[in-house]
């Protein structure tokens, strides 16, 4: 595998997760060896966002913080960032027919396009996209 899709959650579950859930250090694992995580431009909001949010929940400190912006930033360095957006209503139809919100299904819509496997941590997403015949890391 050269390239996979990895969503926010499955980032977040290397970062905040313990233990860290089996597909997320598989996902890690695999950038390591060389694999190509290819992200949606709203990724790294969406990550970002989730370790802002476990700051203030009290799970990080700001220490840890700013040490995952960097590692953030660095993996963004070797990812590859879909610069391609789908248009609103191929995303809306796509959510409206798998129930998942519109964040999840540029995720799913990505993969799709791309023919590429899909890290997600998500149920819900790992369901639609077992339904679309896609690969699940």
């Amino acid at each position: 595998m050269t390239a996979f899709v990895l969503d926010a959650s499955t980032a977040l579950g290397w970062i905040l997760d313990r233990p860290v859930p089996a597909a997320a250090s598989h996902a890690r694992d695999l950038i390591v060896a060389g694999a190509v995580p290819v992200v949606p431009s709203l990724w790294a909001q969406e990550v970002s966002n989730g370790i802002v949010m476990a700051e203030r929940r009290g799970r990080l400190t700001t220490v840890q913080v700013a040490a995952i912006a960097i590692d953030i930033e660095e993996l963004l360095q070797i990812a590859e960032v879909e610069a391609f957006v789908a248009r609103p209503v191929t995303l809306i139809d796509l959510a409206q027919r798998t129930g998942l919100t519109v964040y999840d299904a540029t995720y799913l819509e990505l993969a799709s396009r791309r023919r590429l496997a899909l890290a997600t941590l998500d149920d819900k997403l790992r369901e639609a996209a077992k339904r679309a015949t896609l690969s699940l890391i």
